[in-house]
């Protein structure tokens, strides 16, 4: 199996939208989301995170999606590259996957990173530290938008 990471066209932006969906739809588990009237999770941040949407692929299959920007919407830190938004499909988990292409996605934008993840996002706390493996990173936690979040910090060659 083949990961790789295919940055997203304009032309990509309903289709990355529908796996938000899914992705949002996973969330519920721990963060309530509003669903509007249409059936669907309500998400108004797509137009301020595509900045570097990429797809997580698996051969030539879709197995996910990653919204990287070039600021920190929890610090205000500028430059610094955020990982907005991180899925891979259920089918796809366990297997390397997010971590691939984790990887991938940190070559693509060397420099300072934050990634941040929800206390309440246990299946993230657990992920985030396996798939940043062997770097030098510094954790803390900060208050935001009425939640915990960890937000981790570190350099990607």
């Amino acid at each position: 199996m083949t990961v790789s990471i295919r940055r997203a066209r304009v032309e990509d932006k309903t289709a990355i939208a529908n796996l938000i969906q899914l992705y949002l739809h996973d969330m519920t588990e721990f963060m309530p989301f509003p669903v509007d009237l249409d059936g669907r999770f309500e998400y108004g941040f797509l137009d301020r995170f595509w900045r570097h949407p990429y797809y997580i692929m698996s051969g030539e299959e879709i197995a996910g999606f990653a919204l990287v920007i070039d600021e920190c919407p929890l610090t205000g830190r500028k430059p610094c590259w955020f990982m907005a938004e991180f899925f891979v499909l259920r089918a796809y988990r366990g297997r390397g996957v997010g971590r691939t292409a984790l990887a991938l996605a940190l070559n693509a934008h060397p420099g300072a990173w934050h990634i941040a993840v929800p206390h309440a996002n246990v299946a993230a706390q657990t992920f985030w530290p396996r798939a940043l493996g062997g770097r030098l990173v510094t954790s803390r936690d900060i208050a935001f938008d009425g939640d915990t979040w960890t937000l981790t910090a570190f350099q990607s060659p």
